[in-house]
């Protein structure tokens, strides 16, 4: 999701028509993968900011406990 911010579909036939698959345009699909690596910077440092702020709360639960 990081890289794409899509799943993944087989390009396999089945027997099985879904809306998804239905509903599925190759070229729709192109051009939202373009889009979503142009926002690829902002979910990098998103990500960053949610690890930092999981760092900084597990950091602060685990002073916390410590007695000095």
């Amino acid at each position: 999701m990081l890289a794409y911010r899509t799943e993944a579909i087989l390009p396999v036939k089945v027997a099985l028509y879904t809306y998804r698959l239905t509903m599925f345009r190759e070229e729709l699909n192109n051009i939202a993968l373009r889009d979503a690596l142009d926002l690829l910077p902002s979910v990098r440092g998103d990500a960053l900011l949610r690890e930092a702020l999981y760092k900084f709360s597990i950091a602060h639960l685990h002073d916390r406990a410590v007695k000095l």
